[in-house]
């Protein structure tokens, strides 16, 4: 066993640090984006040159007579913005009707949005995939890239750390429940 201060307590007091650090340089391979069968990685670049949006939220930090309001500026890339860059619009309009995007982290944590919600409604006007926040790069734990709803009402539910995958999806009529 390595007693605190010999060269075996360093590089096991650094190694979870190191690894993390090895995480967010492998994370940082960009977005795959897939609709259907085709799949394409948007890489930090070609994110950075797709139209950007800057979105503030204002958040209460404590509670009661104590609380005070703090801005926090997001900057990134509207979800629907990166889908038509991958081709999203080229695709069957009535098919879009019964489609859905799936935005998933790398520790496989998931989100759903219809394409309604994301296409015809406010709700895309603030899903953002975010590159910095408060002109920064994201704090290492949300990771290279973060996806969120600016819009929800509970901001926890549609809010993915270390987002890396992007699938774009369509139902056949089929599977549409029968009502």
């Amino acid at each position: 066993m390595a007693r605190a201060g010999g060269p075996g307590w360093r590089v096991g007091f650094f190694l979870p640090l190191l690894l993390a650090a090895g995480l967010a340089f492998a994370q940082d391979g960009g977005i795959e984006v897939k609709i259907g069968e085709a799949a394409r990685r948007f890489t930090q670049a070609e994110i950075a040159a797709l139209p950007q949006t800057e979105l503030v939220e204002t958040r209460s930090i404590g509670a009661g007579a104590g609380a005070e309001q703090a801005e926090v500026r997001y900057r990134g890339v509207l979800l629907r913005d990166l889908l038509d860059a991958a081709g999203v619009q080229k695709l069957d309009r009535y098919a879009l009707r019964h489609s859905g995007v799936v935005a998933r982290a790398s520790d496989d944590y998931a989100v759903l949005f219809s394409w309604g919600e994301l296409y015809n409604g406010r709700a895309g006007d603030s899903v953002l995939v975010i590159t910095s926040m408060n002109g920064k790069p994201l704090p290492p734990a949300e990771g290279p890239y973060a996806l969120r709803s600016l819009s929800d009402t509970k901001p926890g539910p549609h809010h993915v750390k270390w987002l890396n995958r992007i699938a774009f999806f369509t139902l056949p009529k089929q599977a549409l429940p029968q009502g």
